[in-house]
């Protein structure tokens, strides 16, 4: 996939119908087997969500194609909602934005923590990326990832 064509645009309240399309189309199968998947719950659990915190639209060459949620405070950077429609998972987009997020969390010398559900094997992308288990709840892992200091060249040991 061609990353350059990856980008970002916040929601707008069109969105929400794409959000809740894309969230149940990523989500659904993770979902289904620990509560099961009752239509209107989801409709109502999506909308007090994005009542409360909207994430971002990632788009591919001009068309949506996920979301993600970053909720940043002073203490931490907590990735919430990331999801891909499933044709474009497994290619690179992910991988793309953790990237971007863990390089932003260096930087500010912050945690990036966030929660996955234990049956979703995307784990093993944050496994990639340096995220180690904290806890756990009966059905997620939760997961942080501590910030890494940068090594500037005066600071490189010698050989």
């Amino acid at each position: 996939m061609n990353t350059t064509l990856l980008g970002l645009r916040p929601t707008c309240d069109a969105d929400r119908h794409f959000c809740y399309a894309v969230k149940k189309a990523a989500l659904r199968a993770y979902v289904e087997p620990i509560w099961g998947w009752d239509e209107q719950e989801q409709i109502d659990f999506h909308h007090n969500d994005w009542n409360q915190q909207r994430p971002e639209i990632i788009t591919h060459d001009g068309r949506d194609i996920g979301t993600i949620e970053i909720v940043r405070s002073e203490t931490e950077l907590h990735l919430g909602e990331f999801y891909l429609f499933p044709e474009y998972q497994k290619q690179g987009i992910g991988s793309h934005f953790l990237e971007r997020l863990v390089q932003e969390a260096d930087a500010k010398k912050l945690p990036t923590r966030l929660e996955v559900i234990k049956i979703n094997p995307v784990k093993s992308l944050y496994l990639r990326f340096g995220f180690q288990d904290t806890g756990e709840t009966k059905t997620h892992y939760l997961m942080e990832r501590s910030p890494r200091q940068a090594v500037l060249p005066h600071q490189a040991p010698s050989t």
